[in-house]
């Protein structure tokens, strides 16, 4: 099983997301965009478990939502990595109780390190809008998400869980599915 830990964006904040990405859009640039219904933030990329894994997975989890509070975050400006020169990856980033959200990633690396996950040591919260797959049009889009700024700002939301995901690749784009839901402390 393919598997990722993910906060899941509210139907409004996917709103957005994808009123911009069809702003961006019309740069033409060679983007494979994300699928609506896929937006989310990413915590932890696991890659491939064994399902006799799910269990002592599930327990870690459990564990680290259970010493978290909810927290706040919101959407914030476009970007993208690694940088304007090269760019792969074409992102909205988050901002607010983001300090939060890296303590959740840490307990979630805590706990799955005794499992022999490696933990990240770099975390950038982002909603990825798509990918490049190539350069054409790159400088037009860059500078069409530039002029963006207030179309994003104030689209805040409450991380209260977090998901267990499994992700199966197909031809027309991966398809999410959740294994577990995460309840953070109340």
């Amino acid at each position: 099983m393919r598997l990722f830990i993910a906060i899941q964006v509210p139907e409004y904040v996917k709103v957005c997301a994808a009123a911009i990405k069809d702003e961006l859009s019309q740069a033409g640039a060679d983007i494979k965009w994300v699928e609506y219904e896929n937006y989310h933030l990413t915590l932890k990329f696991l890659g491939e478990v064994e399902k006799k894994e799910l269990v002592k997975l599930k327990e870690k989890l459990d564990k680290a939502a259970r010493a978290t509070a909810p927290f706040n975050l919101a959407v914030s400006r476009a970007g993208c990595f690694p940088g304007r020169k090269n760019p792969r990856v074409l992102f909205l980033g988050i901002s607010g109780q983001t300090d939060m959200a890296l303590e959740l990633g840490n307990r979630i690396d805590a706990g799955l390190s005794e499992l022999g996950f490696k933990p990240d040591h770099r975390r950038h919260f982002h909603l990825t809008l798509g990918r490049f797959r190539s350069q054409i049009n790159k400088e037009k889009l860059l500078i069409l998400s530039e002029n963006l700024q207030q179309e994003i700002d104030s689209r805040a939301f409450q991380a209260a869980k977090f998901y267990l995901m499994e992700s199966q690749l197909s031809k027309q784009g991966p398809v999410y599915q959740v294994i577990e839901e995460l309840k953070l402390a109340e």
